[in-house]
């Protein structure tokens, strides 16, 4: 329990260097319930803020044992007991049941009276998520303003479907947005106390693109406690191994403030949100990222933050970097189509299909340019609202056997939900493609080609 629990908080030990029992590096976007630290002493104490204060004394309580000589706490009690509800599907009433049974049978014992109990601890303790619901067909967001509307005022599809979660209190749609809030990590200074900068790439730290990101925004560079964040996003069925077609996506993000060996393990990973469907959302996926899109400008603002090792509060403040996806991915999030001849977002019009390239690197296309490029895009959202004909405009353009290149504002697709964002337009890289998906589809190509696997192979026309 004290290792999930520290996996769950980013609260670790590395080598010789401990961290304190009351060492937690929490929800820095939750603004309550706010922590972080790290090395350091400083001549002025402060007092933690009311939300941290109260975090301490949910965290001290939970640690009692559930009862004299018992080898479980409050909280390791809760947790499991709710995590078996979650195994075995259990409804709330039943649950809530079982835990008057308990309370009745084990009166010593310090039981929680009802599943809503345990289910309000666990939130408190950052381990919850929001629930947003979204039209089926991807038009909208119940959220901000029109979080009490009834029907979709895109496609007018009703809000309220049949659902077979048991959650009979919470108002529940045929599809919603499952988003938790984004996490601090310890050792938020390693990439400007212990970097070595000898101008080698070891680091998104010494990358060009971090560099030029500090010289823009000095103020926040200042700081070297100021979190800088990478976002991939990509779909996946859950039930594989079923004949069950469905397309979960998720939205990690990467706190890059980290050194390299524990960046990118598992537990430094922020699982910042879940949109789970029958069908993916393709171009659809802004929608869902308007409320992480409006957490990044509140980020970018700053939310006071109490620093326990340096006894002050400070404001903390946050920023995408880039995002990370394969090509499909790609194109859903930046907005550019990746199909067809002008599929290159680099090159844009100027691709050179099925020919031998000579020229050099293209120059590279400043967020400005392409904000002037999306300045006469419309684009409805929702899956009812598609044009079926612009498919069908898009290949007869890439079949066309015209000289003249294309105007590069009619290959964009959309404004992507990103541009909302002043921070990521001036971006010197704002979307980036990941070499493992990259590597392993040639690789199958190449070796399907060779074998002559079926369904696999790349020899043949349309190839």
């Amino acid at each position: 329990m004290e290792d999930m629990l520290r996996d769950a908080f980013n609260m670790h030990s590395y080598g010789e260097q401990s961290f304190p029992p009351d060492f937690i590096a929490f929800d820095y976007c939750n603004i309550g319930g706010n922590v972080f630290c790290e090395t350091g002493t400083s001549a002025l104490d402060e007092e933690p803020n009311e939300e941290v204060a109260k975090f301490y004394n949910l965290l001290n309580e939970m640690n009692k044992e559930l009862y004299e000589g018992s080898k479980y706490s409050k909280l390791s009690f809760c947790i499991l007991l709710f995590h078996l509800k979650c195994l075995g599907g259990w409804t709330k009433n039943s649950f809530t049941m079982l835990l008057e049974f308990l309370r009745d049978m084990f009166s010593f014992a310090k039981i929680h009276q009802s599943c809503q109990d345990i289910k309000r601890l666990i939130k408190d303790l950052g381990l919850g998520y929001d629930k947003i619901h979204s039209c089926p067909n991807d038009c909208m967001l119940y959220w901000g303003d029109q979080k009490n509307q009834q029907s979709c005022h895109v496609c007018g599809k009703s809000r309220w479907m049949n659902s077979n979660t048991e959650d009979v209190n919470t108002d529940e749609s045929g599809a919603h947005l499952r988003k938790k809030p984004v996490k601090t990590a310890e050792s938020m200074r390693w990439h400007n106390d212990q970097r070595i900068d000898d101008g080698l790439l070891r680091h998104p730290a010494d990358s060009l693109a971090w560099k030029s990101f500090d010289s823009k925004f000095l103020s926040f560079a200042s700081d070297p406690r100021n979190v800088r964040l990478g976002l991939a996003a990509n779909g996946f069925n859950p039930f594989k191994i079923m004949s069950t077609s469905y397309s979960t996506w998720s939205v990690v993000l990467v706190p890059y403030n980290l050194p390299p060996w524990i960046c990118m393990k598992q537990s430094s990973f922020i699982l910042s949100m879940i949109i789970p469907g029958e069908k993916g959302p393709r171009n659809d996926i802004d929608i869902y990222f308007q409320p992480f899109i409006e957490e990044l400008k509140q980020l970018w603002s700053g939310v006071e933050i109490y620093d326990v090792l340096r006894k002050d509060n400070f404001n903390l403040r946050a920023a995408l970097l880039w995002t990370i996806n394969d090509f499909p991915a790609y194109a859903n999030l930046s907005g550019w189509s990746t199909k067809g001849r002008y599929a290159c977002p680099c090159c844009a019009a100027q691709t050179c299909s099925n020919t031998e390239e000579y020229r050099g690197a293209p120059e590279q296309t400043i967020g400005s340019e392409i904000l002037f490029m999306l300045k006469g895009i419309n684009f409805s959202y929702g899956k009812m609202n598609q044009l079926p004909n612009t498919q069908t405009k898009r290949r007869s353009r890439d079949e066309s056997d015209g000289e003249d290149d294309p105007n590069e504002a009619d290959l964009w697709k959309k404004k992507g939900v990103f541009f909302l964002v002043a921070l990521l337009r001036a971006q010197h890289l704002r979307h980036n493609l990941d070499v493992m998906h990259i590597e392993k589809n040639v690789c199958e190509n190449i070796i399907g080609t060779i074998l002559n696997v079926d369904r696999k192979l790349k020899d043949n026309l349309q190839s």
